[in-house]
């Protein structure tokens, strides 16, 4: 079985033991096709690279909160990019701290909320002291309420091209004996969501940032480690399913939210959470089932529970948010909520799912002047 992008935060602590400094290269959606299509780049000639599988759900949110937090998805329980907040019975938005479908940053600051109530307090960079560790974002990220409070007590240098965020990331290292660092890049992500993963644009914005990579000025003897959060799977406007379409009476069938709307859409259109009614939850996944048939699975979540697939220790942090049904479409399709003007597919690409395109990512790693 390959190893999961949790295991990542206890293998940077492990590594750090071994060598003076390690970085964390977080290539945002480089799955492992990406890397079998890249594979003839210099930057793999000498690197130890392994098969890894992404977290479920294949998600951003689940993924960088677990690397800046050093915590598993069971213990700090924010599963998707949509995810109710039962404080205020509303599905919100985490990393953008607002409520789903507004579509802009904030407005759960209006609510009384701030990132301290959403996101854990423990950070890896806490728990790595007296080692010292340096983070490189683009400016808008790393400037975020959510990074303020993700990112203590490491430093921060923020950056407005890549080739910067390298160089600013291996000067502060090599300024340092014994470090850890880690650098983000999420444009190839934000494109392919856009234009599909299948782009001309992507494969060289791909190649752009592995060559940007290859040739930073890394501290010699330096452990760079390379993976990504999660894959990416080709979808379309016009193949989207939207189950409240297909099924104009489902949101009776959902609990309504604070206010008075049904809790919907949790999670995305590759893994389309419903907070269903419990007294209605066999006749919804049987109705659902036959709808979406041969487009989407449609499972009970406690069903994924028992199987692992939201990992070991699972806690309330995860199980007061989680809804208790998904909708998995197939390899292609799309499934999601409509609501004109705040709750529409517009994507080319999207992940969430369990797709071998979503869930299998690399670890790519190599030892500076090794």
């Amino acid at each position: 079985m390959n190893r999961r992008f949790d295991e990542l935060p206890g293998l940077i602590e492990a590594k750090l033991a071994e060598h003076p400094r390690v970085v964390l290269v977080y290539f945002d959606a480089f799955g492992w096709r990406f890397l079998e299509r890249h594979a003839d780049h210099p930057l793999f000639e000498s690197a130890d690279v392994e098969r890894w599988s992404s977290c479920f759900p294949s998600t951003t949110t689940v993924h960088s909160t677990t690397i800046h937090s050093g915590l598993p998805l069971g213990e700090h329980g924010l599963y998707e990019w949509n995810v109710l907040e039962p404080r205020l019975n509303r599905l919100i938005t985490p990393l953008w701290l607002c409520f789903a479908g507004d579509g802009r940053l904030g407005t759960l600051l209006d609510a009384g909320l701030t990132a301290h109530d959403v996101f854990p307090e423990q950070t890896i960079y806490r728990r790595l002291l007296p080692v010292p560790s340096h983070v490189a974002m683009a400016s808008e990220v790393a400037r975020s309420e959510t990074s303020r409070l993700l990112l203590q007590p490491a430093t921060v240098h923020p950056f407005d091209d890549d080739a910067e965020g390298l160089a600013r990331l291996c000067a502060a290292l090599a300024a340092e004996e014994h470090a850890y660092g880690t650098i983000y890049f999420g444009d190839a992500d934000s494109l392919m969501h856009m234009a599909g993963p299948d782009a001309p644009e992507v494969a060289a914005l791909m190649k752009e940032t592995l060559s940007a990579i290859a040739v930073a000025p890394w501290p010699e003897g330096t452990l760079v480690l390379l993976t990504a959060d999660h894959g990416m799977e080709g979808i379309s406007l016009e193949r989207t399913t939207y189950v409240n379409v297909v099924w104009p009476e489902l949101g009776q069938h959902l609990v309504a939210g604070a206010d008075g709307k049904p809790l919907a859409p949790a999670g995305s259109c590759r893994d389309l959470f419903l907070h269903v009614r419990p007294e209605r939850l066999d006749e919804v996944e049987a109705q659902l089932a036959e709808l979406l048939a041969p487009i989407a699975e449609v499972r009970k979540v406690e069903t994924l529970l028992a199987e692992g697939l939201f990992g070991a220790n699972v806690t309330d942090a995860l199980t007061s948010r989680l809804a208790n049904l998904v909708v998995l479409p197939a390899p292609g399709e799309a499934a999601y909520w409509l609501e004109p003007g705040r709750f529409e597919q517009h994507f080319l690409g999207q992940h969430g799912g369990l797709t071998a395109n979503e869930m299998e990512i690399p670890l790519i790693s190599w030892i500076v002047g090794g």
